[in-house]
């Protein structure tokens, strides 16, 4: 699988996973007003982001606290939370450190329900071949 996209239930908000190469992959978040792209190591966890979705996708209620994956060096975090009602966010941070000259962050965040995970995870897993 090329790429895979994770699509807002309440905007036209997309995260768009693209690119993989060996150890890599784009990470590219589009919006109305936003589009940023950042390349991402997996370095030491290739599976990592699919062992979360796989892990949210079997949660069929809310749960406590929060479930999320960071890159070895700190360039992207995803972190997915619930509520009592089933709506998840998925909220991803992106960073860029360039020893203090000229560095940047990004926090973004999407909506989507817990009945969604289930798909997701299964797209998760072709992207990274888990």
């Amino acid at each position: 699988m090329d790429n895979f996209s994770i699509n807002s239930s309440t905007s036209n908000e997309e995260f768009i996973f693209s690119g993989r190469d060996g150890e890599f992959f784009n990470f590219e978040v589009v919006s109305e007003n936003l589009k940023a792209t950042r390349k991402v190591s997996t370095y030491t966890d290739d599976l990592g982001i699919a062992n979360l979705f796989n892990k949210v996708s079997g949660y069929t209620t809310a749960w406590e606290g929060s479930e999320s994956w960071e890159s070895l060096e700190g360039e992207f975090l995803i972190t997915l939370t619930c509520n009592s009602t089933g709506h998840v966010k998925i909220q991803v941070k992106l960073n860029q450190r360039n020893k203090g000259s000229e560095d940047w962050h990004l926090t973004v965040h999407l909506n989507t329900e817990i009945g969604r995970l289930p798909q997701f995870a299964n797209e998760v897993r072709r992207f990274f071949n888990a």
